[in-house]
């Protein structure tokens, strides 16, 4: 009995040992399953962080990108934000993102354009904005985009005096605009302008890239922007406003005691003044920063392009036929009549010596080119009297001694167009050059004096890329264009705005805050520098 009760609790000792490593075995597979678990978390956890980092580098680059998209419709930043970097989101997924924009532009071999201050010198075409994610003091992610910009220009109308260089408006001389809800500016893209001695421009002075100087009962009836200093040396006599509306300086400025700005004066420099200071309608501000920036825009180059005259119905017509045919009409015994020279009709005049009566258009759209002429003269009370639309192409153009130009029945509205044209039509160039001979012409300029009018019904456009200037009572309906342009001596222009077929004029409202319409190329992840 006793060995038989030994033996059970040998059996009941072995049974318990057995337990106890079956626990133990237990107890390690849970531990190895625990370790298993723990580390499948740390690694998702990990991947999910680094996903989640990763994540936040792409879409703040993009995010970047985005805000470029925005900030380019209304403007031409050179860099996003301005200056440093933006946060992109708050710890412990901070990112600091940036951006950096080149622009280029439309020509066959796109040149970068400089862009300085958020200015870009030139018309961009395009923009590459390339964007970069920094986490950790490491740059993660660079995304990039180029996009096509279109100008958004305001509402606008062409000017009605374009001068490339500059300009001189002095002695009595008055630009008015006879368009209903229009006003007859002045845009100057190069150069200084000197306002001085009863002259009045009847809407707006966009001088581009040089300064204003202001004497002498000068009054700008519209804004006033000027890129360099604007100094008014003295007020309006009668209380009259030097400028009726705004006045926008992106320089300094020494403006005269007691004179009147109908809107607001802002300056982006400082301003200096004697006596109690200008009379301002709206607020004075100096050191501004929230005043547009016009670009320059070039004089548009209008070329002898006869193609784009005969599409409109236009026809070429010979202009030494034409006069010989005229002036044998008058009963003419003159060279004009006679000659079979046709450089003896270079100079046409109204007495009987030369044409001996006026000088009539065909009836039907004609162009006359007369560059053969090293100067087209009209002189001595000379009458152009028009049947059609003309264009006269010159190399020179000079008209003296009180010339007409009216509506052969007096009632029919046509118009003139006097054309120096600019000597190089190779697609592209885009500048129009005063200077440059291409197959033997130079181009040179149109200049008018001595009573010299253009009457309604009649509106004229004159172009050069040289000079064109007006004297002496000179009075027309009309546009002009020119490299540098000289008005003076008690004339009037009247701004009615034409056309030239080819040809874009741009339009005043041309302004970097109008931004542009953005088209998105492409946009994508790239290689991190």
């Amino acid at each position: 009995m006793k060995g038989l009760l030994r033996s059970v609790r040998i059996l009941c000792h072995g049974d318990a040992g057995s337990a106890l490593v079956a626990a133990i075995a237990v107890a390690v597979i849970g531990m190895m399953l625990a370790t298993i678990v723990v580390s499948q978390a740390i690694l998702v956890s990990q991947d999910s962080g680094s996903d989640r980092v990763r994540m936040v580098e792409v879409h703040g680059a993009e995010g970047a990108v985005d805000a470029v998209y925005a900030t380019l419709e209304t403007s031409t930043p050179c860099a996003w934000p301005p200056s440093g970097t933006q946060v992109v989101n708050t710890a412990p997924d901070k990112a600091n993102v940036s951006a950096k924009i080149t622009y280029w532009d439309a020509s066959p071999t796109p040149v970068q354009l400089p862009c300085v201050a958020a200015v870009v010198t030139g018309t961009p075409a395009y923009a590459v904005i390339t964007a970069t994610t920094t986490t950790g003091g490491t740059v993660q992610r660079t995304m990039q985009s180029k996009v096509r910009l279109t100008p958004l220009n305001d509402a606008s109308h062409s000017a009605a005096v374009f001068a490339a260089n500059s300009i001189m408006t002095t002695n009595d001389f008055t630009v008015e605009s006879v368009v209903p809800g229009s006003t007859a500016d002045i845009w100057v893209d190069s150069g200084n302008v000197d306002c001085n001695s009863n002259v009045t421009v009847d809407g707006n002075l966009i001088v581009v890239s040089g300064t204003v100087s202001i004497s002498n009962a000068c009054r700008i009836t519209g804004d006033l922007w000027t890129k360099g200093k604007l100094t008014v040396n003295s007020p309006q006599s009668g209380g009259l406003q030097t400028v009726g509306g705004n006045a926008l300086v992106k320089a300094n400025a020494t403006i005269a005691g007691g004179t009147k700005i109908g809107g607001d004066l802002k300056i982006a420099g400082s301003l200096s003044t004697w006596g109690s200071g200008p009379i301002v309608g709206g607020t004075t501000k100096t050191g501004a920063t929230d005043i547009p920036n016009y670009v320059p825009v070039k004089l548009p180059e209008i070329n002898y392009n006869l193609p784009d005259w005969t599409a409109l119905g236009f026809t070429l017509s010979d202009w030494s036929s034409a006069v010989k045919a005229q002036a044998q009409a008058n009963s003419s015994t003159s060279t004009l009549a006679t000659s079979t020279n046709p450089a003896d009709r270079c100079q046409v005049a109204a007495p009987d010596w030369s044409l001996n009566g006026p000088l009539k258009s065909p009836t039907t759209p004609t162009v006359w080119d007369t560059r053969y002429c090293s100067q087209t003269k009209f002189a001595n009370a000379l009458q152009l009297r028009l049947r059609s639309d003309l264009v006269i192409f010159a190399k020179d153009f000079y008209g003296t001694g009180g010339i007409t130009v009216v509506s052969d029945d007096g009632v029919t509205a046509h118009k003139l167009w006097i054309i120096v044209p600019d000597p190089d039509p190779a697609p592209g160039n885009g500048i129009a050059e005063c200077s440059k001979t291409v197959s033997g012409y130079t181009p040179k300029n149109i200049k008018f004096d001595s009573g010299w009018a253009i009457r309604p019904p009649i509106t004229v456009f004159l172009y050069t890329p040289c000079t064109i200037e007006t004297n002496n009572a000179t009075t027309f309906y009309g546009q002009i264009y020119g490299g540098s342009v000289i008005l003076r001596n008690t004339g009037t222009m009247w701004f009615v705005p034409t056309s030239v077929p080819g040809v874009v004029l741009p339009g005043t409202a041309v302004v970097t805050t109008s931004g542009f319409r953005v088209d998105i190329v492409y946009k994508r992840e790239i290689k991190t520098p």
